[in-house]
């Protein structure tokens, strides 16, 4: 934190005046704005960007009140783990998985399993849904609805790799913050998930490496590709079932 934002933050919790929260939410708006982009993919068509958004202001907000600027952590961390809470909570309230939909879900994973352990290798699309004897589209549009249910799968195996980690306000410690990020995943759950990365079709290889690693959102992969973003979106559903079941089935 520079002298600047130090002063900044000593005035505003000294006087609490309305002028200099709002300096600060402008400060950090494009932190709002790159969280829910990431976070967007998961949520189904009942939720727009604007949606997340809000949210997203409401965590921003919630942060800069509980902030204690005296404990030497920078508030864009802290206020990362509180935009991200506030919007998966708006994903959660909104965003259910119907019992049908798991069931189907259950289904893709047990024909991907016997699928790779004919073949050793990831099946594609059209060899899962041609097991599941359901066409591409009605395959793709069971995995547009999985998004919900990979949210939570990605935030439990946070919390199962870091302890410290929860988005529920009471459990946060501002010493639990540093370097989370390069702590999240354990080496062997690493090098799993880079051997199922390779294990996937080129087109998908390509979509998960952008959006994770090259951070490029849903529209700007789709113009690199060549497809719409909604192809984009059922590109990266479908090769997350995978990575999910790929975890599981490489030794």
């Amino acid at each position: 934190m520079n002298n600047e934002e130090k002063k900044l933050w000593e005035l505003y919790k000294k006087t609490g005046r309305p002028e200099l929260q709002e300096e600060i939410v402008i400060r950090y708006l494009r932190l709002v704005h790159y969280i829910a982009n990431r976070l967007v993919i998961y949520a189904s068509k009942s939720l727009d960007k604007d949606d997340l958004y809000s949210a997203g202001v409401i965590g921003l907000l919630e942060a800069i009140e509980r902030f204690d600027h005296t404990k030497g952590v920078e508030f864009k961390t802290y206020a990362g783990f509180r935009i991200r809470g506030a919007i998966i909570d708006e994903i959660r309230r909104f965003d259910w998985v119907p019992r049908s939909v798991r069931q189907k879900a259950k289904k893709i994973d047990s024909a991907i399993h016997y699928l790779f352990s004919t073949t050793n290798q990831m099946p594609s699309d059209d060899e899962i849904a041609k097991e599941l004897d359901i066409s591409l589209e009605e395959y793709y549009q069971i995995t547009d609805n999985l998004g919900p249910m990979f949210l939570y799968s990605l935030d439990s195996e946070e919390a199962n790799q870091n302890p410290s980690y929860s988005t529920s306000e009471s459990e946060m410690v501002d010493n639990q913050f540093e370097d989370y990020e390069s702590e999240k995943l354990k080496q062997e759950m690493k090098t799993k998930l880079m051997k199922g990365i390779q294990s996937l079709p080129e087109k998908e290889r390509i979509v998960i490496s952008l959006y994770y690693y090259e951070q490029l959102n849903l529209k700007e992969i789709g113009v690199i590709i060549g497809v719409t973003e909604s192809r984009v979106s059922q590109i990266h559903s479908s090769a997350i079932v995978k990575l999910r079941n790929m975890i599981e089935l490489i030794n």
